[in-house]
């Protein structure tokens, strides 16, 4: 309500936000959102912010598994070197978005070692593998680098829940009722593979982060809150 009334302040930029430019959502988490950034979107950015002062002038290199979102492009108006991709299955659909880069986190083309932060938000679930892209993040981290992100998460559970698998064909083999989330690129929405839970942790220190944790996040200064929990859950990967 604090929020509704008041309004809150833009992490990063320290931007105040008055309460008439906060728009509704689906939920409170998907919620409170300015210029396209919703509540969990502003939690993904305190987490950057609490990170950036260990890079260089407080503005690190940054790979984000998304270039066409409002989240995307707000990054890409703070930090000089950010960078966005999609993944994209059809090549006449990868032709029409040129220059947007087409990465695959199961796949990614970048050197080992090139970034100093990744940033997935509401991605992990929609990867085949999740165990892959993990290790893939951690070989294009830098040493010191991290990963900041979101994903829908289980917290009641231990196991996260394997909702599709491929086959050994390519092919999609549904283990439990198909679910799909909101798709920028396409009105059809995109497939959910897994729901992780706190698994997720152990699975990311297999692959080589030294440290792995769940940051609970919910702030009336920000306008970051969420319906269950009460607030965000970010997933702080660190190499």
């Amino acid at each position: 309500h604090a929020v509704i009334k008041n309004g809150c302040a833009e992490p990063i930029t320290e931007l105040s936000i008055k309460p008439e430019s906060l728009s509704a959502g689906s939920s409170w988490r998907e919620s409170l959102a300015y210029i396209g950034v919703p509540a969990r979107g502003r939690a993904v950015m305190m987490c950057i912010d609490q990170f950036r002062y260990r890079y260089r002038d407080g503005l690190p290199s940054i790979y984000s598994a998304e270039a066409v979102t409002p989240f995307a492009m707000r990054m890409r108006s703070i930090f000089p070197r950010f960078l966005g991709s999609e993944y994209m299955d059809s090549p006449e659909v990868a032709k029409e978005l040129f220059p947007i880069p087409n990465e695959d986190l199961q796949r990614l083309s970048f050197p080992s070692a090139s970034f100093d932060m990744i940033v997935t938000n509401e991605v992990l679930e929609h990867v085949p593998d999740i165990d892959r892209a993990l290790a893939e993040m951690y070989r294009v981290l830098k040493p010191g680098g991290v990963h900041v992100g979101t994903v829908p998460f289980l917290y009641l559970d231990e196991l996260g829940a394997e909702r599709a698998v491929l086959g050994e064909d390519g092919q999609v083999l549904h283990l439990l009722e198909p679910q799909y989330h909101g798709d920028p690129m396409s009105d059809k929405g995109v497939l959910v593979f897994e729901i992780p839970s706190w698994d997720i942790l152990g699975r990311a220190r297999k692959v080589g982060f030294r440290d792995a944790y769940i940051r609970f996040i919910i702030s009336s200064r920000y306008g970051i809150v969420a319906e269950h929990c009460g607030g965000v859950l970010a997933l702080c990967l660190e190499k």
